[in-house]
């Protein structure tokens, strides 16, 4: 499902809107809106709604119920005045949109932080996120996902007065997406929690994407403060401080495990040894974590208060979250999969099951958008759940492609016939639905006597 866009109330007149955009002021320039809203179902007296133009949908089209619900103004695309509501007229409503919202930000003045990266950019965010709230920060954090050319600008309207940080993420599908993202947050810390082959079918190679991640490092200026994995090394070459294993890191990951279902890191950050036991599950979690240490670090927070902010999240639903079913423990990974990340959930489970003296019992679904990438990548996905599941299942059509795959999800739960404690992992993109299994094979625990 979706993440629900949040509401803003971001106020503006007519003649701000018109001078952000570069627009021309339909109607009474002294005009006040209060909340920029998108969804002409969502809005309310007073707004502001700016007619975007998608794939599937025109927002010009509703103009007309946009004002029975008693819109204050418009921004479109256009130079007619419909239905006698004042506007600003632009060549184009999606760059109005950013436009608006990086005027919003500057006139909110605080602090940004902005992560992007192949994989762990949402974990990355809400790890920081807690750390700083942890820290007695006032954080305003994206919801959800909603780290595209739509929800960024959404997000950015909610900056308020009273918010005295922002942890935002930055996603992308297409060359310079990020680019354009960055100029409209203006981030003083920008992460790159690491490269690998995602949306390739949309970026091209690797070396693509490595550019599109790393134009948030170019965006920074002077004073800003980058931060990259230090033991990917695709990003050996950017100035930026390192978080990772290695030596020289400087949020350097010591060690990291499992104990029971926490995941016990050790991370060594300005000269302090900080201890996290952590509810989020496995490597890529204690990786992230010492990300989130050294973005606190950067902006002056309490590391001790910051630890104990990340170690009271809880799960994210889809993301690594432990289930227990009758004994057995489920991973729900379902939300994404990209190679890397597949590749750390098998290990963490792997980790998981030995622990637990168990099987693991792997559910793998299909890798999407990674274009001419798609086949190998699945091949070495197989080999190497081979190698680490005792039972391994794969499900989809790329899957198909390189070997025999399972056809009906609703079978696969008896199939699977799970017990404790058997550790099962289900991860694959999020348009394979693979929290249909998650939900089944809750249910049929739920079931058993």
């Amino acid at each position: 499902m979706a993440t629900p866009i949040p509401d803003n109330h971001a106020c503006f007149t007519l003649a701000e809107l018109a001078e952000l955009t570069g627009g021309r002021c339909l109607g009474a320039a002294e005009r006040k809106v209060s909340g920029v809203v998108t969804d002409s179902r969502r809005v309310e007296a007073g707004a502001l709604f700016v007619a975007l133009r998608g794939e599937n949908h025109d927002g010009h089209a509703f103009l007309p119920q946009v004002a029975q619900r008693g819109a204050a103004a418009l921004v479109r695309e256009g130079t007619e005045l419909p239905t006698g509501l004042d506007a600003v007229a632009v060549p184009d409503t999606l760059e109005a949109l950013s436009a608006i919202a990086r005027g919003h930000r500057r006139r909110w003045g605080g602090r940004l932080v902005a992560i992007t990266g192949s994989a762990g950019k949402t974990s990355t965010k809400e790890l920081a996120a807690a750390a700083l709230r942890g820290a007695g920060r006032r954080v305003r954090a994206t919801v959800g996902n909603l780290n595209n050319r739509v929800g960024v600008p959404m997000t950015l309207l909610t900056l308020a007065a009273d918010d005295e940080l922002a942890v935002i993420e930055l996603g992308t599908s297409e060359p310079g997406e990020i680019a354009a993202l960055a100029a409209m947050a203006e981030p003083d810390v920008g992460v790159v929690t690491l490269v690998s082959e995602a949306h390739t079918a949309g970026l091209g190679g690797l070396e693509e994407v490595r550019r599109e991640k790393t134009a948030l490092l170019r965006a920074l200026g002077d004073r800003g403060v980058g931060i990259v994995a230090g033991d990917d090394p695709s990003l050996a070459g950017e100035r930026a401080l390192r978080f990772g294993a290695q030596e020289e890191a400087d949020a350097r990951l010591l060690d990291w495990g499992i104990e029971g279902s926490r995941t016990h890191a050790v991370v060594q950050v300005a000269g302090r040894t900080i201890e996290l036991r952590l509810r989020l599950l496995g490597e890529a979690a204690a990786r992230n974590a010492a990300a989130a240490l050294l973005i606190a670090q950067s902006l002056g927070a309490d590391l001790d208060a910051a630890a104990g902010g990340m170690e009271a999240l809880a799960p994210l639903a889809g993301r690594m979250c432990p289930i227990d079913v009758g004994g057995a423990l489920v991973i729900d990974d379902s939300y994404n999969a990209n190679p890397r990340s597949m590749e750390l959930a098998l290990r963490t489970a792997r980790k998981l099951a030995d622990r637990r003296g168990a099987r693991l019992l792997a559910v793998l679904g299909d890798m999407k958008e990674l274009g001419s990438l798609s086949v190998p990548a699945h091949r070495r996905l197989r080999q190497l759940a081979e190698e680490l599941a005792d039972v391994h299942v794969f499900v989809g059509s790329e899957m198909a492609r390189v070997g025999e795959v399972w056809e009906d999800l609703a079978e696969l739960p008896a199939h699977l016939d799970a017990a404790a404690p058997d550790v099962v992992l289900v991860k694959g993109s999020r348009s394979m639905g693979l929290e249909r299994v998650v939900d089944a094979l809750r249910a049929r625990g739920e079931g058993e006597p």
